[in-house]
């Protein structure tokens, strides 16, 4: 299928169609393609395979296959679109350069707060319809989505922000270390309260962790092509809401701007509402372990106990007064909103403006020279008692702006809160202050700075009236923070959500207040468990410790818990990196039963396997086959997969020292033929070996040379499964060998004797070619001192040095060689025999293979057996010890 490049997400045909017939990621596909490519955290571009959307945080993990087909389009900008019909190359580094994220700018004076520590666990990929991961062994995997993360902000740290994430680690059971969860390089131990994890065995019951929550984002709320990390939230207003004055004079309930230092804006009237900051002189008593001490003539406070106040200017914040004691002067000590003492203010002599919480007023009378307030509670009422006003002040730094009521927004959205066809009662938001909250004042301190929020929502079914939520947010920080709410509906809907600020953003430069609408999530109903399969809930905590960065990937380093086999018998399930149990595992997966396995030979090569600690780590996806998957982990033990008379037989080619089955011209139906392969000058001089190592689980490469190879012309293999270096090394070695030494191809035909054999039987095979063995039938066995005489139907030819003979017995396998004694032309002893002979001729006589000790037979391996008329075709390479020489050793 092609890859499509789109100018946008408009009607139109592609400006570019690309083809591939590799399997790759979408980043490797980017990068090859567009040289100047990086990774955004806001990119240019969207990507969408068979026509699903793959965030952008995956694509450096997300591989496509050569039948899929790829949608690539350029993202709008600032409401513009890029259409000029250019290269991906060019639209990619053009947008890219344009519409970087960009933070607002404050003054020199202003600093500049840390950036939120976002919770980021990139590359865990999202895999619909696809089956779930095996793991072979121990191998380090990254889990996959089973929920969409789930993203909120701290509710006690607004700078710092969690994220919830279900993955899927793979089919079956497995052991995990606390040590080998991951969140990059780092063991999630290592980062205490700010990670926690629980790991569920298939079908456990995960309804009481919240994290296994199913909460769906709205893909419409969130970070933009302009580079914000949420929709920004505007407002508009019918007047100006902060005068434009350089001085106020306080007197009472009136406040006046003095003739030359500005004015209040026009529109200001009776009824409206505003926030008044006048700081006054106090002096601030140390308490010492009891409460701190302010005092002053209170009587435009009008204090009394339990009282909701604000302060600002020194030791700004929020407090309740916990005594008043009247005199001369007025003494108030304080407690926080939480009940507790406050005993850590500024002493001495500070200036502060102290009120209701909130310090709002009410005008009662309004010109554009001056202005007549009552004074409102902090919860919004009018004040009760007789409010005297402000003492008199010429205040240069008071503060005077409308309340967010009097403003009106423009509204983000609405949008829906869940997919079409669901319905939720419980929805989160998320609000962000990308550049923090702030007011500096013209002398440099800092003060708190509100901002209101209303969201409104209704039943998309329904389209009736809006339901509202007001959230004020207060603070004196220039730190990146935001804020999660969560809201319950009255029933279950499919809602519809907007919102808006209330109060415009401030233009004074010494001012941060710009507000984003982060998210939008709804909760929905999700799997309580999951058969079969092995998952892991992680809460990961950004800030200190969790930096957001692209290589903060989840991991575990898992070891698959198999049944294994003990004395020829079935034991427990266990962690297990054996090559047999997974091997059982995979043939019973798709069928198969233990009457169907060959579990003599595989017990067998299994202790051999133990003993030299052979082991196969593997991550098998859906590419794989049952075949590939079962000869890849018998390729690490240096075997392969058969099939022996209906049995699942493994078979190793190992160093051999007992033939099993003998072939000469009296069982053969066409002759032996021998093809030997020359060097020759470009033949490979060396094996480079690819596997993923089990220490650093990089694809590492291991060069095999033996004494002499220069490297001028190297063979690649690629393991699978093998995760150490040495053990990649043997196999790299065992195939130089076989190189360089297994260089002779044999062939012959029988009748139905060859269907004896099986692969990489180990067999001695002989013709008449003089000087080698010669073949001949048995006549006659006789028991003598000594041993066996045995006459030949055919003259033995006896050379110098010493001779053997082999026979044939009636199961076709091959009894000796013994050593041979000659007596006359036809006759020879032996010292013993390990059968009987039958040459009765009731049966077909035993077949006689007789030579020189070095040259009686050819050792060869039967590499294929397949039928030809009546009988069977025959095909072996030659047996060479040389080739096993490196099986055991170690790399230099």
């Amino acid at each position: 299928m092609p890859i499509e490049i789109y100018p946008s997400k408009l009607a139109g045909g592609p400006l570019e169609v690309h083809q591939t017939a590799e399997r790759m990621t979408l980043e490797q596909w980017l990068r090859a393609k567009v040289p100047s490519f990086e990774a955004r955290e806001a990119p240019p571009v969207s990507i969408s395979v068979n026509g699903c959307r793959v965030p952008h945080a995956c694509w450096g993990e997300f591989r496509f296959r050569p039948e899929d087909k790829v949608s690539i389009y350029i993202e709008p900008a600032g409401g513009e679109l890029v259409i000029a019909a250019v290269t991906l190359q060019a639209a990619v580094k053009f947008v890219t350069g344009l519409f970087m994220p960009k933070m607002p700018k404050l003054p020199k004076s202003a600093g500049q707060g840390d950036k939120l520590g976002e919770a980021n666990a990139k590359g865990n990929q999202v895999k619909i319809n696809t089956p779930i991961r095996e793991v072979a062994g121990r191998r380090k995997v990254y889990p996959d989505y089973l929920l969409p993360p789930r993203r909120y902000f701290d509710a006690t740290d607004p700078k710092a922000q969690w994220v919830d994430l279900m993955l899927c680690i793979g089919k079956g059971k497995y052991q995990i270390e606390p040590s080998e969860v991951q969140v990059g390089d780092t063991p999630i131990i290592s980062l205490g309260e700010d990670a926690e994890y629980t790991i569920y065995q298939p079908g456990a019951d995960l309804s009481g962790n919240p994290v296994s929550t199913w909460w769906h984002s709205a893909t419409e709320v969130g970070s933009t092509s302009s580079g914000t990390a949420g929709l920004e939230l505007r407002a508009t207003y019918e007047v100006e809401p902060v005068p434009t004055a350089t001085a106020y004079l306080f007197s009472g309930d009136t406040i006046t701007i003095p003739a030359g230092a500005g004015e209040f804006p026009d529109g200001w009237a009776a009824g409206m509402i505003a926030r008044i900051e006048a700081e006054y002189p106090y002096t601030v008593i140390d308490g010492g372990a009891s409460r701190d001490i302010i005092e002053a003539d209170f009587d435009q406070l009008q204090p009394f106990v339990g009282m909701q106040i604000e302060i600002v200017g020194d030791n700004a914040g929020l407090y309740e007064i916990e005594s008043y004691t009247p005199g001369s002067p007025d003494q108030i000590t304080l407690n926080y909103p939480d009940g507790s003492p406050v005993l850590d203010l500024l002493t001495g002599s500070r200036l502060m403006g102290i009120g209701y919480a909130g310090l709002r007023y009410r005008l009662t009378a309004a010109s554009t020279t001056a202005i007549s307030v009552e004074r409102l509670t902090d919860t919004g009422g009018t004040d009760p008692s007789t409010w005297p006003g402000f003492d008199p002040l010429t205040s240069y730094d008071a503060l005077i702006s409308l309340d967010a009521s009097t403003q009106e927004g423009d509204w983000a959205g609405p949008f829906a809160a869940c997919p079409a066809g669901e319905t939720t009662n419980q929805l989160e938001w998320d609000v962000f202050f990308p550049g923090g909250l702030i007011r500096i004042s013209s002398k440099g301190s800092l003060r708190f700075k509100d901002v209101t929020v209303e969201l409104q929502y209704r039943d998309m079914a329904t389209a009736g009236a809006w339901t509202s939520v007001t959230k004020t947010y207060s603070a004196k920080t220039l730190d990146q923070m935001g804020f999660t709410e969560e809201l319950t509906l009255p029933a279950a809907m499919r809602p519809e959500v907007r919102i808006r600020r209330i109060g415009a953003k401030s233009t004074d430069p010494n001012t941060q207040d710009t507000v984003q609408w982060y998210s939008l999530r709804s909760k929905l109903q999700g799997p309580t468990s999951y058969a079969g399969a092995t998952t892991i809930a992680l809460r990961l905590r950004g800030g200190h410790r969790l930096a957001s960065q692209s290589e903060q990937l989840v991991s575990v380093i898992a070891t698959r818990v198999l049944p294994v086999r003990n004395g020829g018998a079935w034991d427990i399930e266990t962690p297990t990196r054996g090559i047999a149990p997974w091997v059982a595992y995979v043939a019973k997966s798709i069928g198969y039963t233990d009457a169907d396995i060959d579990f003599d030979e595989l017990d067998r090569l299994d202790l051999i396997w133990q003993d030299r600690g052979d082991h196969f780590d593997a991550i098998v996806d859906a590419s794989s086959t049952v075949k590939e998957t079962l000869n890849d982990a018998l390729a690490a033990g240096f075997a392969e997969l058969t099939i022996n008379r209906g049995l699942i037989r493994p078979a190793r080619d190992e160093p051999r020292s007992v033939f099993e089955h003998m072939y000469t011209p009296q069982n053969m139906t066409e002759g032996l033929s021998r093809q030997f392969s020359a060097p020759q000058p470009d033949d490979f001089d060396g094996v480079d070996v690819e596997y993923t190592d089990g220490v650093t689980w990089q694809v590492e490469t291991v060069e095999c040379r033996l004494p002499g190879d220069i490297g001028r012309r190297v063979e690649k293999m690629k393991l699978e499964g093998v995760t150490d270096r040495t053990r990649a090394w043997r196999i790299g070695m065992r195939r130089r060998m076989e190189q360089k030494y297994r260089r002779t191809q044999y062939s012959w035909g029988t009748e139905l004797d060859a269907w004896n054999s099986g692969y990489m039987s180990y067999c001695a095979v002989g013709d008449d070619v003089p000087g080698y063995g010669q073949s001949a039938l048995l006549m006659s066995v006789e028991t003598v001192s000594g041993g066996y005489l045995l006459e030949s139907s055919e003259p033995l030819t006896w050379g110098d040095g010493s001779h053997v003979v082999a026979l044939r017995r009636p199961d076709g396998t091959l009894s000796g060689p013994y050593t041979a004694t000659s007596v006359d032309d036809y006759r020879l002893t032996v010292p013993e025999l390990d059968f009987t002979p039958d040459t009765s001729w009731s049966i077909e006589p035993p077949h006689l293979l007789f030579g020189p000790v070095t040259r009686w037979s050819y050792p060869v391996l039967v590499t294929s057996i397949s039928p030809s008329g009546d009988g069977a075709s025959v095909e072996a390479v030659g047996y060479d010890p040389r080739i096993y020489t490196y099986d055991d050793a170690t790399p230099a």
